[in-house]
C-alpha cells in the first residue's frame, strides 16, 4: 500500500509493506515501512568545519582547558630554566669562594727596570717608555690583566698618560712589561742632574684557577723613581713601588 499527499509531492513517498506472517509464538511483530526518495533530489552534507564550530560552542570549557594547560606548561618551563640558572650560579659562586678562602689570592708586585724619553722633533709631544717587571706571587693562581690606566707625574703635575697592555701571567711568573706614555714637553730644571718622577697605575685584573675566572679585582700601584738628566742617555738611579690590592 502506498500513502501520498499533496504536501509530499516531489519528496519521499512512504510505502507500507505487507504485514509478515504471524510467528509461531503468536506475538505480532513490528510494522516495517519503506521510504522512497526521488532520484533527482540532492541532499547536501554540511562541511566538517561546521561540526568543529558547533562542538566549540557546545563545550567551550574544552578550549579554555587547552589554553590553560599551555599557560601552565610555559610557566613550568620558565620556573625550571630559572632554577637551573640559579643552581649553576650558586655552584660557580661556591667554587670561587672555596678557591678564594683556600688559595688566598695575592696581587702582583712591580719594579721599574728602565726609563727612556724620546722627543719627536716634528711635534711638541714627548714619548716615555717605562719598562716594568711584574711578578705574580700566587703559587696556584694565574692572573689576567683586563685593563689599566697609567699616569706620570712630575712635581705633582701630570705630564703624560698611557695604557697598561693586556697581559696574562701563569702562577709564580715574572714578566717584562713595556708601558708607553705620551705627554707634552715640559721644562727640565736648570742645572739639575736628576729628577724625581711618580708613576701611578689603576689596574683591573682577574684571578684564574682551574679554568674559572673570578670577578674583576683592582690593584693600585704607585712607583717613585729618580732618573738622570736626559742629555745623552737617561739612567735609572733609584726606584720603589707600592701595590694596594683590592679584592672588590
Amino acid at each position: 500500500m502506498t500513502v501520498s499527499s499533496p504536501a509530499m509531492e516531489g519528496h519521499a513517498q512512504l510505502t507500507a509493506a505487507a504485514p509478515p506472517p504471524p510467528s509461531h509464538t503468536g506475538r505480532r511483530s513490528h510494522d516495517t515501512y519503506i521510504v522512497q526518495f526521488p532520484k533527482d533530489q540532492v541532499y547536501r552534507v554540511p562541511p566538517r568545519e561546521n561540526a568543529v564550530i558547533v562542538e566549540k560552542h557546545r563545550n567551550p570549557s574544552a578550549a579554555n582547558k587547552k589554553r590553560g594547560s599551555c599557560c601552565f606548561c610555559s610557566r613550568r618551563l620558565l620556573i625550571t630554566v630559572a632554577l637551573i640558572v640559579v643552581a649553576v650560579v650558586a655552584i660557580v659562586g661556591m667554587t670561587l669562594a672555596t678557591l678564594y678562602f683556600i688559595l688566598n689570592p695575592r696581587g702582583p708586585t712591580f719594579k721599574v727596570s728602565h726609563v727612556a724619553l724620546k722627543e719627536n722633533n716634528a711635534s711638541t709631544r714627548l714619548r716615555y717608555e717605562v719598562l716594568l717587571t711584574a711578578k705574580n706571587h700566587n703559587e696556584w693562581l694565574a692572573v689576567d690583566y683586563e685593563y689599566g690606566d697609567v699616569s706620570l707625574f712630575f712635581g705633582g703635575d701630570q705630564v703624560a698618560t698611557g695604557k697598561f697592555p693586556v697581559l696574562g701571567q701563569h702562577r709564580e711568573e715574572s714578566s717584562q712589561v713595556k708601558v708607553q706614555l705620551f705627554g707634552s714637553i715640559w721644562a727640565w730644571p736648570n742645572h739639575a742632574r736628576a729628577v724625581d718622577l711618580e708613576l701611578e697605575m689603576q689596574l683591573g685584573l682577574r684571578v684564574v684557577a682551574a679554568g674559572l675566572e673570578t670577578w674583576v679585582m683592582r690593584s693600585n700601584v704607585e712607583c717613585w723613581f729618580k732618573i738622570s738628566a736626559p742629555r745623552n742617555e737617561t739612567r735609572l738611579l733609584s726606584q720603589y713601588c707600592h701595590t694596594k690590592f683590592n679584592l672588590y
